[in-house]
């Protein structure tokens, strides 16, 4: 990461984030501190359902010192005061599933898509598709250097195609371990040996493995040998096929073709699935949106672009990329077929939330029209679709994911990391107000809504050059 590039950021946040500190009075002495006030703000703590009005909430070194009712708080002498009159406090999101950029790509565009996150209240990713340029990226971050969500790192993927042996699995389990990943990132194709030492060498080294369901695994063996997240929804749909319909010799469910799947779903193993998920303790991560318009995709990309403006922010030749794997998708793919399935996924994932599975919002973006951050609105928008209250679609961002990665984030509590969305309007009424900004802080800097489009106004031009 270039130092210049850097600071110039580091400076933005500085220069454009804070509103100006109040005069001290005249016959106090003048204090130095680095303490922001949101002063008389209505605070959303994620701990439970509920607003608690007319508060003060004060930020002292990246953490939350003191919250209470503004009457009763004491901001000190030369703080940074925050207007929070009218506005809705409540923790930055997460996603869950994140793809950050490889060191191949220009400084810029890293920094790039580490202010979109930021920019719609995005402050942690758990990245997920790994790469040891992104431990440095990790540390820069969170020494204040560079403006960006924490990060929480996943290994490379370890495909059916890379990892082809137990030795292989083990060995590499214990590099990625020793490199400083904080998970292991599973994928396709592994056979039952190989994941199966994936697994051993994870448990010894105390180290949790996530994300997709090999089809020579399947779901059931993956949530019994305690997959921390299954990512995608992955196997939950070809799962529906009964056991004794899979025929022997045959290949997996997941390796058939869409048709062929749908003649042996049986729905009413829906019951079974959460159940098999609650005795596991399992997480889902669902990337519905993604998985609608692109991977089962029914729509053009003509559709798409014109629903999602914000690919201006992509450079030209990954949203050129998109433009043809949808339509290739779109040409190949029988759309009634690709409803269905979509539907499916739906049908799954409210059966989940009924049954208390627990649920991480996540959205697998940079990915076929997944722009980072913006795609987070638009998933919690069919979250709450498919059924889900605000409370429990903003907890699946906030407190819920805060508690499972065993994080200082996700409630506005004094010790908390001060990540922390200044809105609008109230979000527990409409999950679309955490859409309506007045600022985002992430790592202890607070950047106003001005800022934050100053900026994108910069990464739409810096792509039309």
């Amino acid at each position: 990461m270039r130092a210049t590039a850097a600071a110039g950021l580091l400076l933005f946040a500085l220069g454009y984030g804070c509103s100006e500190p109040e005069p001290a009075d005249s016959t106090t002495p003048e204090v130095d501190t680095d303490v922001i006030a949101f002063v008389n703000v209505n605070v959303v703590p994620m701990t439970s359902e509920q607003v608690l009005e007319q508060q003060t909430v004060l930020v002292d070194e990246g953490r939350i010192s003191d919250i209470g009712p503004t009457s009763q708080v004491t901001i000190p002498t030369g703080a940074t005061r925050i207007d929070g009159t009218g506005r809705y406090l409540m923790p930055g999101l997460t996603e869950t599933h994140g793809h950050l950029p490889d060191p191949s790509m220009p400084s810029e565009v890293t920094e790039n898509v580490l202010f979109l996150y930021v920019a719609n209240g995005v402050t942690t990713v758990r990245g997920m598709q790994g790469n040891d340029s992104q431990i440095v990226l990790r540390e820069t971050i969170r020494a204040g250097e560079l403006i960006g969500p924490q990060l929480v790192l996943g290994s490379p993927s370890m495909t059916g195609n890379r990892v082809t042996t137990p030795e292989q699995a083990e060995a590499l389990v214990r590099q990625y371990d020793d490199a400083g990943y904080d998970l292991l990132k599973v994928h396709e194709g592994l056979a039952p040996d190989v994941y199966n030492a994936i697994v051993g060498t994870a448990r010894q080294l105390g180290m949790p493995f996530a994300g997709h369901v090999s089809d020579h695994v399947g779901l059931f063996r993956a949530l019994e040998v305690g997959q921390s997240t299954i990512d995608h929804l992955d196997n939950y749909v070809e799962s529906l096929v009964p056991e004794q319909q899979e025929g022997e010799g045959e290949e997996p469910p997941g390796l058939r073709g869409a048709h062929e799947l749908l003649e042996h779903l049986d729905t009413s193993r829906i019951d079974l699935l959460v159940q098999k998920t609650l005795e596991a303790d399992g997480s889902v991560v669902p990337t519905m949106v993604l998985w609608e318009s692109g991977i089962y995709a029914t729509r053009p990309s003509e559709a798409l672009l014109e629903e999602r403006p914000e690919t201006a922010y992509m450079p030209h030749e990954t949203v050129e990329r998109w433009v043809e794997a949808v339509d290739a998708r779109v040409e190949e793919a029988d759309p009634e077929a690709m409803m269905r399935i979509a539907a499916l996924r739906r049908q799954i994932l409210k059966a989940l939330y009924v049954g208390g599975v627990r649920i991480l919002l996540g959205t697998d973006s940079p990915q076929i029209f997944s722009v980072p951050g913006f795609s987070i609105h638009r998933e919690m928008k069919l979250y709450t679709e498919v059924g889900m209250s605000p409370y429990d679609v903003l907890a699946a961002g906030t407190k819920v994911v805060g508690e499972f990665l065993s994080g200082d984030f996700g409630t506005i509590e004094v010790g908390q990391r001060a990540d922390l969305l200044l809105l609008e309007a109230n979000p527990l009424e409409d999950v679309a107000n955490v859409s309506k900004r007045a600022g985002v802080m992430v790592n202890g800097e607070f950047i106003t809504e001005e800022a934050i489009q100053k900026r994108l106004k910069e990464i739409a031009a810096y792509y039309e050059r």
